[in-house]
């Protein structure tokens, strides 16, 4: 159950929560340690993540890293130089590993680019990098949810991903099953009232026009969230997860979240984003606005395509992704 669960993986959550077995310390920057590794000793914990899932085991056989996802994850720490280690004893990790996966073609450059756009349009998003390891592309991430102190010591943040701060059980993060729709999302950032309220809320709606536009149905509950900062306010975190699932065929088209009530991304136009605008009270401005960001996210994506050839990590799919782009970015003409 939920609670065994959290007594075996609860070491490294996301966010601040650190759950360790009844009468056990907490764990402290100074109990924790990093196990480092070499290059093969990494490649070969990549390699065993489909048999161990959620990183490695520790002498009793338990695995003490955990977080959630669909696409297998290594979580690791990487010092300043570069070198990456894994965290024990309850030391916070820094890093995230996506290694490539075979059913989904060139994944790790899918999300590189769909990253990088997000950047380039203006909106905070997770870092993130390719990177090769044992023969296999990977995707390294930057976690959000981790800062470094005055003295150089790494600090949790804590964050609620979009299910939890509403609410919603995982299994309710589609907006069909009973998941969290934009308006409620908007609705939330406005009952925290942060000073950055204004623009969190840009930057929400920016997100998830860049979601539609990019083709990532799959932006759901979950993968947004809500990140508290030192002094305790809750504001929208930097966007993470983003890949576009249009181009592979076998997955799911419908959105997670409606845009007017509409989930065929294909048929969101004007006239959808105006009936949002109007349940989420968000002013009848945002279709022109919506239409003049998702010109700006064709831009960046063609622009990152093209980058990519010149760094050499371009794959066909880039292609994809613009045409996908350029072709929703024109249905918001209609």
């Amino acid at each position: 159950n939920g609670f065994g669960l959290l007594a075996e993986l609860g070491r490294d959550c996301a966010g601040a929560v650190v759950v360790v077995p009844a009468g056990a310390a907490a764990p402290t920057p100074e109990t924790g340690s990093i196990e480092w590794l070499d290059d093969d000793a990494l490649a070969q914990r990549i390699a065993d993540l489909p048999r161990n899932p959620l990183g490695v085991a520790d002498a009793g056989g338990r695995v003490r890293l955990s977080l959630a996802g669909v696409q297998p994850k290594l979580v690791v720490t990487r010092a300043p130089s570069g070198r990456i280690g894994q965290p024990t004893g309850g030391a916070p990790s820094t890093h995230l590993i996506k290694p490539a996966q075979e059913q989904y073609p060139d994944l790790v450059a899918n999300e590189a680019c769909c990253l990088r756009v997000a950047r380039a349009t203006g909106l905070r998003a997770a870092n993130a990098e390719i990177v090769e390891i044992g023969g296999r592309d990977c995707l390294l991430v930057a976690r959000w949810d981790r800062t470094i102190d005055t003295g150089g010591r790494i600090v949790r943040l804590h964050q609620e991903d979009l299910c939890q701060a509403l609410g919603k059980l995982p299994a309710a993060k589609y907006e069909v099953e009973g998941g969290p729709s934009v308006a409620a999302m908007v609705e939330l950032l406005r009952h925290l009232g942060a000073p950055t309220l204004a623009r969190d809320l840009v930057e929400l709606v920016r997100a998830v026009a860049l979601n539609v536009v990019l083709g990532n149905a799959d932006a759901h509950g979950k993968n947004y969230a809500v990140l508290y900062e030192p002094l305790g306010v809750g504001r929208l975190a930097p966007l993470y997860d983003v890949v576009s699932t249009m181009v592979y065929p076998e997955l799911h088209r419908s959105l997670a979240m409606t845009i007017g009530g509409i989930d065929d991304p294909d048929e969101v136009d004007a006239r959808a984003w105006r009936r949002l605008a109007a349940d989420a009270g968000l002013g009848g401005q945002l279709p022109r606005a919506i239409r003049e960001f998702a010109g700006r996210v064709v831009d960046s994506a063609s622009v990152v395509r093209d980058a990519a050839r010149v760094e050499g990590w371009h794959r066909p799919v880039l292609d994809e992704i613009v045409d996908h782009a350029t072709r929703r970015a024109r249905r918001l003409e209609v």
